[in-house]
């Protein structure tokens, strides 16, 4: 009678264990190259939304921050929108007071209004004075120190309904929205005080 082979039991065990290690090893080198995929096409997934925020950031800061779309920029001239300035909060009697004296001193373009309450701000910030203060400072704006400031305020300290542009672009600008760095201005017939100008016939400032 032929005898039949068994094979030993550890060889058995050898045969599985190695046939184990193969699958373990090869499951391993799947998964690398896999999360190697994974990762490398996060990443170009990740620089093509930087790209286009990249490209569109510009509109993207105007859309999140729509305020912006309402003032213009010329940077050539000195007059960049921006709105992450200092903000001010006044009572209403100041409010009225500092409306009336930028709609004495503007030329009722929106950005040459807010080209001269920047100006008062920016002096606010740089003094530490509050707006009023600034405005009613001696020998500097004539709007206030000549009275015609006054046309635009009614008898009981309200304010006139033409200032409704005014009061808009005021509390903007109180609330952090400028168009400029400047620390004065003069009318536009002062030819030889500054080309610096964000409307035809409005303020040159300096």
């Amino acid at each position: 009678m032929k005898k039949i082979y068994k094979p030993k039991k550890w060889f058995t065990y050898t045969r599985l264990s190695l046939i184990f290690v193969v699958i373990f090893a090869l499951s391993k080198t799947t998964n690398v190259v896999y999360n190697s995929i994974t990762i490398e096409n996060d990443n170009e997934e990740k620089a093509l939304v930087h790209e286009v925020i990249d490209d569109n950031k510009e509109d993207i800061y105007l859309e999140e921050n729509s305020v912006l779309k309402k003032y213009l920029s010329l940077p050539e001239k000195g007059f960049e929108v921006t709105n992450n300035n200092n903000k001010y909060e006044l009572s209403i009697s100041d409010f009225n007071l500092l409306v009336a004296v930028i709609s004495a001193e503007s030329n009722r373009f929106r950005d040459d209004i807010l080209a001269v309450t920047s100006v008062i701000l920016n002096r606010s910030d740089l003094s530490g004075k509050s707006p009023i203060e600034v405005i009613t400072s001696r020998g500097q704006f004539s709007g206030y120190l000549d009275g015609y400031y006054l046309r635009y305020l009614n008898a009981d300290g309200t304010l006139t309904p033409n200032t409704q542009l005014v009061q808009e672009v005021v509390n903007d600008a109180l609330n952090g929205v400028r168009n400029n760095h400047f620390y004065s201005f003069r009318s536009w017939g002062s030819y030889t005080y500054s080309d610096n100008y964000i409307n035809e016939y409005g303020n040159r400032y300096n």
